[in-house]
């Protein structure tokens, strides 16, 4: 247990008296206890602790940890007073916990301050130690004042341990009652599936598991992920597609399975070639391009689950809200890795700090330099995939390398492309009844449409056919619908043209693989005399 090697170390060093450590789960708070109970935290710390007491904000009960039983206190006192004559007159080990709210880090935050600062608690060698869901209930003078400990959900070692010694007991218990023997397994996809649940949420979800299909089963503890993300307003996706539903794109898909899906499936070739775990990328194009699907895509390739991160779920109205939520978000992401984090609409989130409107009272560049912190931690293990129109409003710091490994632009289909989308859409993606409908003709029609349009022009296909009742989908019912969708060629043209010279200012491009994307998008297409023009400006 790391967590607790870290608060003895700090204890021994005389830091500090008081040590907040952060998490939810009861089992760390029931570890401690039994350290407490057994003297194993006495062995470690050098110190024979003459008290060791237990206070439940909850019930607002004192309860000596050595024998189980509950303190008399005067009720005319607060039981701070009374943990206050112990620290101070024998040697004790206080742990205070439940502190979930902030009424309750409010009462606390005085009387911690002065025991933080105590010179009877340091002659004592007295310790307290606060177990509260988030360290920030307490404020920041205070925070200085003491030794904050975050620890983590679990390891796998862990998990394992506990997960083994659950089989064994629930095996043990069917024997002994029906006389019957069980034998459950704990596999490396239970480990990998319940990987940043904590201790007691994975054995919820393990017994939730046994009695529902009487074995340990990976769904339940992937329900309990999608259910603590809805706790805190995320999206958590189990991708349903892969690259073959993606039409065209082949360099784009191949230059992404070398450089992600590569080292992040083999971590152990990229260690070797001391290349490392690739840190995300950004999709750069015109709406509609499928920046998001793809992204869908890559997660399946990868065989991660997705999180869904919007401005919105970041930003908040009252003040410090937004940074506490953007600091829950990032450590949760953090315990649930490894995934895929698509952030749509990046630009919101990562604008340019000087285009921050000066009225905002500072949350945005607070909220900023946080995410800066956690994309560049060299211990983050979540892969970044966001998607944006204008990178060029971003802050170039959310961009450098480190961050994420590169930006790539995402053009609009070309020839052969569309004719995939046009078949994927109408084959793989839902069934449409088509006959005789020439791909060939509809993808020369459909030059710099995007795959939303493409998308777009099959359904209203599809719609006129039902319509008219009739048993097929042909070519005459794309040509009506046709006449309904409208694309601005040349804007487009323009826009695309704007793109590839930002992308040339850029410093975390790959040249060679942007001009591979620009000449690949032009030699596909029939026509040359539609892509000249367009060839000749870039």
């Amino acid at each position: 247990m790391d967590w607790i090697s870290d608060l003895v170390i700090k204890r021994l060093s005389q830091r500090t008296n008081v040590f907040l450590a952060e998490t939810f789960d009861m089992k760390r708070i029931e570890q401690m206890k039994q350290m407490l109970r057994n003297g194993k935290f006495d062995e470690l710390c050098k110190v024979k602790f003459d008290n060791k007491i237990e206070f439940n904000m909850q019930t607002n009960k004192l309860v000596n940890l050595v024998n189980n039983t509950a303190l008399q206190v005067d009720p005319m006192r607060s039981p701070s007073v009374e943990i206050d004559n112990m620290l101070r007159t024998t040697s004790s080990a206080v742990i205070i916990y439940y502190v979930f709210n902030q009424t309750h880090a409010d009462s606390l935050a005085d009387i911690l301050a002065a025991w933080s600062q105590d010179s009877e608690l340091y002659r004592n060698k007295s310790t307290v130690i606060v177990f509260t869901s988030d360290t920030t209930l307490f404020n920041e003078s205070l925070r200085r004042l003491t030794y904050t400990i975050t620890i983590i959900a679990s390891s796998e070692e862990e998990r394992k341990q506990l997960l083994e010694e659950l089989a064994q007991e629930i095996s043990k218990g069917l024997e002994k009652k029906y006389g019957k023997k069980i034998k459950l397994k704990v596999t490396e996809d239970i480990l990998q599936a319940s990987a940043g649940l904590d201790l007691h949420s994975t054995e919820t979800a393990a017994m939730e598991s046994f009695f529902k299909n009487r074995r340990f089963d990976v769904s339940t503890f992937t329900d309990l992920k999608v259910k603590i993300l809805k706790t805190y307003g995320l999206e958590y996706v189990q991708p349903e597609i892969d690259f073959s539903h993606v039409g065209g794109y082949h360099s784009l898909k191949e230059y992404i399975r070398k450089r992600v899906i590569t080292p992040l499936r083999n971590p152990e070739k990229a260690k070797y070639y001391g290349v490392g775990s690739p840190r995300g990328i950004i999709l750069y194009g015109p709406p509609g391009t499928g920046k998001t699907y793809f992204t869908e895509a890559l997660a399946k390739e990868l065989g991660l689950t997705m999180v869904k991160l919007t401005p919105a779920d970041l930003f908040r109205g009252i003040v410090g809200e937004s940074e506490s939520r953007v600091r829950q978000i990032t450590q949760l992401i953090e315990s649930l890795a490894p995934v895929v984090v698509m952030v749509d609409e990046i630009d919101q989130i990562a604008l340019a700090r000087g285009q921050v409107m000066i009225t905002d009272s500072g949350v945005s560049r607070r909220i900023t330099n946080m995410l800066l912190e956690w994309l560049g931690s060299r211990n983050r293990r979540s892969f970044l995939c966001g998607s944006t129109n204008f990178v060029e409003n971003m802050d170039f710091a959310f961009i450098r390398a480190g961050r994420v490994d590169e930006v790539c632009l995402i053009l609009p289909p070309d020839y052969e492309a569309r004719k995939e989308i046009l078949k994927i859409h109408c084959t793989k993606i839902r069934k449409v009844p088509i006959k005789n409908v020439d791909f060939d003709e509809i993808a020369k029609k459909t030059f710099m449409w995007t795959g939303a349009e493409l998308e777009k022009l099959v359904l209203d296909a599809a719609r006129v056919a039902m319509d008219e009742s009739a048993k097929h989908v042909t070519d005459k019912h794309f040509e009506e619908a046709f006449s309904g969708i409208e694309v601005n060629i040349n804007e487009r043209k323009r826009r695309i043209q704007q793109m590839v010279a930002t992308m040339k200012k850029l410093e975390n491009v790959n040249r060679k693989f942007l001009n591979e994307a620009i000449k690949e998008f032009a030699t596909a297409e029939k026509d040359e005399s539609r892509v000249k023009g367009l060839l000749e400006a870039l």
